[in-house]
């Protein structure tokens, strides 16, 4: 009788510590994922972004290609008396490459001062990227860490009205105070707002403005994948797929070609956020997407039958901290 009971109470042990061991992975599984902003905190990300496009008219196939580098820093400022937070941003540089139809080729790197466009056509967007090489603004953060306020886009609109009309239009699409506070929001609001536990996604819409009143606006499925070891840390691994996309044109638009349908399909996706829940933020992401489909143009009063095939990927990295 006394073995039986010693048996007993062995497995029941054994049992409890089962229970234990298969009970802790989900327990420390689950995480809280949310951006800070601890006062006197200075971040910069390298972020590089490439879109080939391939725009079809009556047949006939025109390509661009881009690749766009730029190193933003980002400095949280003291909280104010009315308790906001102010949040400067700053572009520290920019490098861009250009290959627009007819063999035109353009680069520009803001570490030349004297930067010209061989093409006259294109001596416009010099102007354009050596302003937006020279930006700085500031978020205001309310208590809730929501944005009250963009702080210093008029200044650059000031800059932006002393260059050519070309130059103007494409400017002002770029550092609108209302664009600004919505890239902002937008890029801070991936997040779930629950504990993130793996195999439970979330969605969300993410719009791409593309200037001349155009946007791609994306849906998105994230997902949290657990603690990754990278690069001597162990930091959250999100996975990030896009499953469909949407194109819209303001009729406003100051474009000739006209965009009157579109049936755009996700052809492939693919992302990945490296997370650091402690310090709230991101220390790298990466993704790209492919995206075809008919779409119809009107252009004089004429429709005209196209397609567009454009592919966009980017990759974006925690900068180490200088002294």
């Amino acid at each position: 009788m006394k073995k039986r009971r010693r048996d007993s109470r062995l497995w029941s042990a054994v049992m409890l510590m089962l229970l234990a061991a298969s009970g802790s992975p989900s327990a420390s599984a689950q995480v809280k994922l949310e951006y800070k902003f601890p006062e006197g905190e200075k971040l910069a990300y390298k972020t590089t972004s490439r879109t080939a496009q391939v725009l079809t008219l009556m047949g006939q196939g025109i390509a661009t290609e881009s690749k766009e580098t730029v190193i933003i820093s980002t400095a949280v400022g003291k909280k104010r008396a009315d308790n906001t937070l102010p949040v400067e941003e700053k572009v520290e540089s920019l490098n861009v490459e250009l290959k627009l139809p007819g063999d035109m080729i353009l680069v520009f790197d803001s570490k030349d001062p004297n930067a010209k466009a061989d093409n006259p056509q294109l001596a416009f967007l010099i102007d354009v990227y050596r302003l937006i090489s020279q930006m700085g603004y500031t978020v205001v953060l309310d208590d809730h860490q929501k944005v009250k306020a963009i702080e210093g886009a008029e200044k650059i609109m000031e800059r932006a009205d002393t260059l050519n009309e070309m130059a103007k239009q494409t400017i002002r699409s770029r550092v609108d105070a209302q664009r600004l506070k919505t890239q902002f929001e937008q890029s801070h609001g991936n997040l779930p707002e629950i504990l993130a536990r793996p195999g439970e996604p979330w969605d969300r819409d993410e719009v791409l403005d593309l200037g001349a009143g155009q946007t791609l606006t994306f849906h998105k499925k994230y997902e949290y994948v657990g603690p990754e070891k990278q690069g001597g840390a162990t930091l959250d691994r999100i996975n990030v797929k896009t499953t469909g996309v949407k194109y819209e044109m303001d009729p406003n638009s100051p474009s000739p070609l006209k965009v009157t349908k579109s049936d755009l399909k996700v052809e492939s996706a693919d992302g990945t956020i490296y997370f650091d829940h402690d310090k709230g933020h991101i220390v790298a992401a990466k993704g790209k997407t492919e995206i075809k489909g008919p779409m119809t143009f009107t252009a004089g009063g004429q429709e005209i039958a196209g397609s567009l095939d454009l592919t966009i990927e980017s990759s974006s990295e925690l900068q180490p901290a200088t002294k």
